[in-house]
């Protein structure tokens, strides 16, 4: 990845959910242990959420462009397709502008097709983070191969945009039999792209993270939110109205306790439905807009189930997760986002290989997934004997 030495490197990540953020939560941590100058830049949540994590490092406040996804993923990016050229072009302009004002190495971009200084300009290095090489292609998931051969149609098109990086880091493992998407991240195209192409394996917030976590039971539901709007805020009002509906149903095998991290790092906004019930036969309800990493290994640690998107960060998270001995096994109800391919083809791919449970946004039962809780068990990155 980055050599030790006094390199002076910003990072960067896309605004459309929080993983964008979270995986570059290792990387930043290791030039810092380098000696590194660091800045971290962004705008919106994942912006947000990276001045929370690292409050002693400069911030850049980048352009502005975050996609409204509300039914399908495809959709929503045509619709978008006018600001998505204007978003390329201001993140360009402010590249350049941000590495000749604070003397960048390195120009470290998640996601940001347009972030990236001009070839030749004062000799910084500017490297795209990404973990597929195209967008998963809509109705094709259920067949990768499929999948993987249609997309080669899109590929002139990124690949064009890829070029002008110095490198392409790709957060999964080099292997494709232990890679979490090798659909997504061991295109064929990769291998003909003509710059560097580096597999870093899973990036997480985990990465290195060691905390006393407490003796749990297991008996919580977790349910952690993610995405950008208003789908998040959509799927949270859903997931407190089913909550709402069962507790008022007497359920001799309901969880000792409902949580949810709403994934909101620049809100203290209060939950937008009416309180779930706390009567004393009712179990226990909290929520966290945006809990630091201790609290929510906590969380984890506690919870018998976890409810949430397959994207692909999230699923890093839980990979790396399983790495540290001793830590719950996971057990993982995974609901893609309504319209996005990339996280059907991750919950179908792990729902085929008995690691995860796996359900529709619109049929989604909380009572029935809590009840099959323990037909499935995530074991990527669980140490083999």
């Amino acid at each position: 990845m980055i050599k030790a030495g006094k390199r002076k490197i910003l990072f960067v990540p896309l605004d459309w959910g929080l993983g964008h953020a979270t995986r570059l939560v290792p990387l930043i941590e290791e030039a810092v242990r380098c000696g590194d100058e660091v800045w971290i830049g962004g705008n919106g949540r994942s912006g947000a959420w990276l001045k929370v994590r690292f409050p002693d490092l400069p911030f850049e406040v980048a352009p502005e462009w975050t996609l409204r996804h509300r039914k399908h993923l495809a959709w929503d990016f045509l619709g978008n397709l006018f600001s998505f050229g204007r978003g390329l072009r201001a993140d360009r302009r402010w590249a350049n502008q941000t590495a000749e004002r604070l003397g960048l190495t390195h120009l470290v971009s998640d996601h940001r097709y347009g972030l990236k200084v001009d070839a030749g300009k004062d000799g910084v290095v500017s490297v795209l983070v990404l973990h597929q090489a195209v967008p998963a292609l809509p109705g094709l998931w259920r067949w990768p191969r499929w999948m993987e051969a249609a997309s080669w149609l899109l590929w002139p098109f990124f690949r064009r945009r890829m070029r002008d990086f110095d490198e392409v880091w790709i957060p999964d493992h080099a292997e494709k039999a232990r890679a979490l998407a090798p659909a997504l991240s061991h295109f064929g195209g990769l291998r003909n792209l003509g710059l560097q192409v580096r597999y870093l394996g899973w990036q997480s917030r985990w990465s290195g993270f060691g905390v006393g976590l407490p003796q749990s039971n297991g008996e919580a539901l977790l349910v952690v939110l993610s995405g950008p709007e208003p789908a998040r805020s959509l799927w949270e009002a859903n997931l407190l109205q089913q909550w709402q509906d069962w507790a008022t149903q007497e359920d001799v095998d309901g969880p000792a306790a409902f949580w949810m991290v709403r994934g909101l790092p620049d809100s203290a906004a209060p939950l937008t439905s009416a309180a779930p019930f706390t009567s004393a036969r009712v179990p226990t309800f909290g929520y966290w807009n945006s809990p630091d990493d201790a609290t929510l290994a906590t969380l984890m640690a506690g919870a018998g189930l976890i409810i949430s998107r397959p994207g692909y960060s999230s699923l890093m998270d839980y990979a790396v997760w399983n790495q540290n001995q001793g830590r719950p096994v996971l057990h993982l109800c995974l609901v893609p986002a309504g319209g996005h391919s990339e996280q059907a083809y991750l919950a179908h791919k792990l729902d085929r290989e008995g690691q995860a449970q796996r359900q529709s946004e619109s049929s989604l039962n909380l009572r029935d997934a809590w009840a099959r809780r323990k037909q499935t068990k995530f074991t990527y990155g669980i140490p083999r004997p």
